[in-house]
């Protein structure tokens, strides 16, 4: 009898000071309802579109609905505090709802601030939290429709960024292609133009002197070989 007392006072204990008990393993399909908020239909197709999702974006991705939130912990904190304890340092994503308070949060892991803006992930984060306390739906619609809006989103922004890291390469490469063609453009100008002076400075250290020329002596007189003379004289003269 004083075991039982035990573990109820245990149990009490539990819950006053670290909050609900959850699962010390993740759950395997990626959701954790403890309120029967989703059918089994729509439990059944979440997880099999969490799963993509993960696949897709090499992420983990969860989503709780609970009843209780210890006093002092605000929900947000909760779901930062069981998607570090479920993922690690992994990339992942979880949105939790309590239906106590019908109240919603999303903690992406630090890896998703880093790759996508901000601002995105606030608005997000917006969207979601009116779309888990709009009147029109039924609970099971909302959990449904904000978790499909958080995938449809986070995809798109992936894809996003995986181009622009393509057209971030190629453009690193077509750079680096035009830099080689430069360089080797400004090589061959530069060998083409020291050829050009070597070749300006042997011409310059180059002497040309007149060759000796022989003259043969023409008639007797001295110095007269290869000279020409003209004489013109009266036509009338004889």
């Amino acid at each position: 009898m004083r075991l039982g007392y035990c573990l109820t006072l245990c149990l009490i204990l539990v819950f006053a000071l670290g909050g609900p008990v959850w699962a010390a393993a993740p759950p395997a399909d990626g959701i954790l309802d403890e309120t029967r908020a989703l059918t089994e239909e729509t439990h059944r197709q979440l997880a099999y579109e969490l799963k993509l999702f993960r696949e897709d974006l090499k992420c983990d991705a969860w989503i709780t609905a609970s009843s209780f939130t210890a006093n002092g912990v605000t929900l947000r904190r909760q779901a930062q505090i069981t998607r570090s304890e479920w993922s690690g340092q992994r990339p992942a994503v979880l949105m939790a709802y309590d239906r106590a308070t019908n109240s919603s949060a999303i903690s992406f892991a630090p890896v998703f601030w880093e790759r996508y803006s901000a601002a995105e992930l606030v608005e997000i984060m917006q969207d979601t939290r009116r779309t888990l306390i709009d009147p029109k739906l039924s609970l099971d619609e909302r959990i449904a429709v904000a978790t499909r809006h958080w995938i449809d989103r986070l995809r798109v922004m992936e894809s996003i960024r995986l181009k622009q890291s393509l057209w971030v390469q190629r453009g690193e490469k077509n750079f680096s292609l035009a830099l080689v063609i430069v360089l080797a453009g400004a090589s061959a100008l530069a060998a083409v133009l020291g050829l050009a002076s070597r070749l300006r400075e042997q011409r310059t250290d180059r002497r040309f002197r007149f060759p000796e020329v022989h003259v043969s002596m023409r008639f007797g007189a001295p110095y007269g070989g290869g000279v020409t003379a003209e004489i013109k004289a009266d036509a009338n003269a004889q």
